[in-house]
């Protein structure tokens, strides 16, 4: 059932996103993203900071002494990153590369998993955040009252949500959910593995500092973001502020964030450009190429992560195939 939802929500993201670039002439958005010129190569280096304090904040969500050396972890992120942008999954899909990757540099499953799990939550926590600081600045600009409030009842929804997962995280959910569809003497190990990781998510929130800190991190990650936006406004020949790039990030990437079953946000986050561009008095043409913008620092960046992913893959599938061989 996933697996529809999320079909029909990238086939109508896309429509959104080709609809709205038709909307405005594909010639003039075209022009536009040709006036970036080089400046494009500069974005994957903008968005390096954002990889780096991800795969940080992650990091410490793992048991003193099991966690993947940081190498490992950024490697892990990059790919992950790489999944959630270009393929239809959902943004889970991305969670299941990064506890696998992380599993071939030597981590343990459950504590793989755990950590993915509670950085979903971390995850979450600086989304909320991330959408407050975006208002703050609806509301230094003056913007309509109506917006603001919309956006404000937007926020506490999805912090009820987070409140929400971490209940059902230490409810034991997995544990629940093994047990719920164990029919056979062979599920038995499922449920007690399912019962190890639910122990260990109630371990790693039993130090709320750690999970704190790493919201404050990947917090830092999504801010690091605002750069690539000022940097392609630039080098179009629009400079805005960074106090303007940071709302138009923060509140697109908000949005993104809350429309996960659209895969990469298509449609969603040209739209959210649009009407919050249409604020600070930006054309709905150069605002899309902004977006656009993004979407090619998107390939530039995550193709290459879904080449190490494959790679990883393969090189796991032929040490079992080997060590299988000498058995």
């Amino acid at each position: 059932m996933m697996k529809i939802v999320t079909a029909i929500g990238l086939l109508a993201g896309l429509a959104a996103a080709t609809l709205l670039v038709a909307w405005q002439g594909f010639g003039t958005i075209g022009a536009a993203l040709v006036s970036l010129g080089a400046g494009l190569l500069l974005l994957p280096l903008a968005f390096l900071p954002h990889l780096v304090f991800a795969a940080w904040s992650w990091s410490l969500l793992f048991r003193p002494g099991h966690a993947p050396g940081f190498a490992a972890a950024l490697r892990a992120m990059w790919m992950g990153l790489s999944v959630d942008m270009l393929l239809p999954l959902a943004s889970l899909g991305g969670e299941v590369v990064k506890v696998r990757a992380v599993m071939q540099a030597g981590v343990g499953g459950t504590d793989a998993g755990a950590s993915v799990v509670v950085d979903k939550t971390v995850q979450a926590i600086s989304l909320v955040l991330w959408g407050l600081i975006g208002i703050a600045v609806l509301v230094g600009i003056e913007a309509d009252g109506v917006l603001v409030t919309g956006a404000l009842i937007a926020s506490a929804l999805l912090a009820a949500g987070v409140g929400g997962f971490i209940y059902v995280q230490h409810a034991g959910t997995f544990g629940f959910l093994a047990r719920l569809f164990g029919k056979a003497r062979a599920s038995e190990g499922m449920a007690a593995g399912a019962a190890d990781l639910d122990g260990m998510i109630r371990a790693l929130y039993r130090r709320p500092g750690r999970i704190l800190l790493a919201s404050a991190i990947r917090l830092l990650s999504r801010v690091a973001l605002t750069a690539e936006v000022w940097l392609a406004a630039h080098f179009m020949g629009f400079p805005i502020t960074l106090w303007e790039a940071l709302m138009l990030k923060s509140l697109t990437g908000a949005l993104r964030g809350a429309a996960f079953v659209v895969p990469g946000g298509w449609g969603v986050q040209e739209g959210g450009y649009v009407v919050l561009g249409g604020l600070l008095g930006l054309s709905p043409e150069f605002m899309l190429a902004v977006s656009l913008a993004t979407r090619a620092r998107e390939l530039l960046v995550s193709l290459p992560g879904l080449v190490a992913w494959q790679h990883g893959e393969g090189r796991s599938l032929w040490k079992r195939l080997a060590s299988g061989g000498r058995r």
